[in-house]
């Protein structure tokens, strides 16, 4: 069921996306949602965040062990989210912005979840950027610039049904990364 509300939610929207729609993309019980989430739709949208951001660490701890460069990760997190874009033919964004836009604001769960999920990818991400090479200040505004594009890059390339925010995104933060790294070595 977590699994069909994170598609849903990246198609639809959060508020958009009833219990009676994740039952039927899931072909799960009726029952089974009250069973696995008593606390209704906002304890599904909780779930739902948190499994997207362990999956966010997840990537960016592998791509940590494929890259020697904090810009072949940035170039790698840029890559995943626009072939996933693409690969929905623009139709799946992210999971976690609309929950973030629809419902934080009303749920103090759904706003630690996916605030304290934002501020853990940040971490993990700085954390591997730093192992790189990068320093510790420049490693953070770079994990930050890196997950901030990338939602302003789906939101853009998901309206013009276009790659081109991703390129930009990329050629842009990579040079920073590049510029980051020299200017660690020389410290």
């Amino acid at each position: 069921m977590i699994v069909a509300a994170r598609r849903l939610y990246r198609e639809r929207g959060y508020v958009a996306t009833a219990l009676s729609d994740v039952l039927e993309e899931s072909a799960a019980p009726r029952g089974s949602v009250y069973y696995h989430f008593p606390g209704g739709k906002e304890e599904l949208g909780t779930e739902v965040a948190l499994l997207h951001f362990a999956d966010l660490v997840a990537q960016i701890n592998r791509s940590a062990l494929r890259f020697d460069s904090a810009g072949g990760m940035i170039g790698d997190f840029i890559d995943q989210a626009r072939e996933q874009l693409v690969a929905s033919e623009y139709r799946e964004g992210c999971a976690f912005a609309p929950i973030i836009l629809e419902a934080t604001s009303h749920s103090a769960a759904l706003s630690d979840a996916t605030r304290h999920g934002l501020e853990g990818v940040v971490a993990v991400f700085a954390a591997r950027m730093a192992e790189k090479g990068v320093l510790a200040p420049e490693a953070r505004r770079l994990a930050m610039a890196a997950v901030t594009a990338v939602e302003g890059a789906l939101v853009v390339a998901r309206s013009l049904r276009d790659e081109a925010p991703f390129d930009s995104l990329r050629e842009t933060l990579i040079a920073r990364a590049a510029a980051s790294e020299s200017r660690a070595r020389l410290r």
